[in-house]
């Protein structure tokens, strides 16, 4: 007992490396984006504009002004910037050390990464092709009451989009869907028997099937379109919805079985498992969370920069054709909120999400 006692608390600080680990990532991050007085500066003004809820592109010129006043270059704009709209968390820098593992990893990770191209078209053709997409939000619109709308994105008029960063961001949900999908199965591996190699098959399969599904749905959502919910007064981005929803899910799921593998691995029924030892078990963890980081990065190198605008477009304009929403502005101004109507947004469509001068002057 004694013996199983110590191989749990060891196999804990394994699982907990990465925690280590990301502290001085975290670190070496805020220096990166900037940490001095003229950073921190730059960074409240961009801060001003974005909670007043107006597009940075209402106001590039001013900003571009203060960038030269505090002799910022173009580069350390777009990073504090893409910093504030896409922050990075613990839960990303956890992920960084699969960068330094990626040649050990990555044969298996292309594999699988190129496996995952198949049912990510056949989830676009379902939900997108087929307009499944489009039924589920008719149904949630239905059930909660909601109106669709749309609400342009923070976003736009960055000074330079990184794409790096913004698929960073997505990460951690990607990552963890994998890191789901084999503990999942690891239960099953415990209750019905299975071999090591069909452990690593199932859980494989199953996280193609969950990261194609879900990444078709974020992609398609990643647009202006928003529920209105009218009685509480509330704007839901159609993206974050899909967020809140997942990653409680995800979250729990994780907790849960992390803690009865670690809890009762000694205790299975059949006691020549690899996994019985807590130590190897949490290295496991560890190699699948580093591969599936490699894993989700080449969706977001496959799908996401050649699929995913295509995928947007395709699911507003069915939105479009069904319940022809019109574009707001939600706004912020001495503590009064505004929501003005700009356009319909077909019209946003085609403008290639973009604004002009004039359409300011509505606000």
């Amino acid at each position: 007992m004694a013996a199983t006692l110590e191989s749990t608390f060891v196999a804990i600080l394994v699982l907990l490396s990465p925690l280590f680990l990301a502290t001085p990532l975290s670190f070496a991050w805020k220096w990166w984006t900037g940490m001095e007085p003229e950073h921190e500066h730059y960074r409240e003004k961009v801060r001003v504009v974005l909670d007043s809820g107006i597009p940075l592109s209402r106001y590039r010129p001013e900003l571009d002004a203060e960038a030269r006043k505090v002799y910022l270059d173009p580069d350390r704009q777009a990073r504090i910037e893409s910093d504030l709209l896409n922050p990075l968390g613990v839960t990303h820098f956890i992920l960084f050390p699969a960068l330094i593992a990626w040649p050990i990893l990555f044969p298996f990770s292309i594999i699988i990464g190129l496996l995952a191209w198949f049912p990510l078209k056949i989830f676009e053709w379902i939900l997108i092709e087929k307009k499944v997409l489009l039924r589920i939000a008719n149904l949630v619109k239905k059930v909660n009451r909601w109106e669709i709308i749309g609400i342009p994105r923070s976003d736009i008029g960055i000074k330079t989009s990184d794409r790096i960063l913004s698929s960073i961001h997505r990460m951690p949900i990607t990552v963890f869907l994998g890191l789901f999908s084999y503990l999942l199965i690891m239960n099953l591996h415990w209750l019905a028997g299975f071999s090591i190699k069909n452990t690593i098959l199932l859980s494989s399969l199953l996280y193609i099937i969950l990261v194609s599904f879900i990444s078709v749905i974020r992609a398609a959502t990643a647009s202006a379109l928003s529920f209105a919910d009218l009685p509480k007064r509330k704007v839901i981005p159609m993206d974050s919805l899909v967020e809140s929803w997942m990653a409680p899910w995800v979250g729990v799921g994780l907790v849960f079985f992390l803690v009865r593998q670690l809890t009762f691995s000694y205790k299975a029924i059949r006691q020549d498992t690899l996994f019985i030892d807590p130590i190897i078990f949490s290295l496991s963890i560890l190699l699948v969370l580093y591969t599936a980081t490699i894993i989700g990065l080449m969706i977001e190198v496959t799908f996401f920069r050649n699929r995913a605008n295509e995928v947007k477009t395709k699911f507003q304009l069915q939105v479009i054709d069904i319940h022809s929403p019109t574009l707001y502005l939600f706004t912020q101004h001495l503590g009064d909120l505004k929501i003005s109507p700009l356009m319909s947004l077909d019209e946003w469509v085609q403008k290639n999400e973009s604004f002009e001068s004039t359409d300011f002057d509505r606000i």
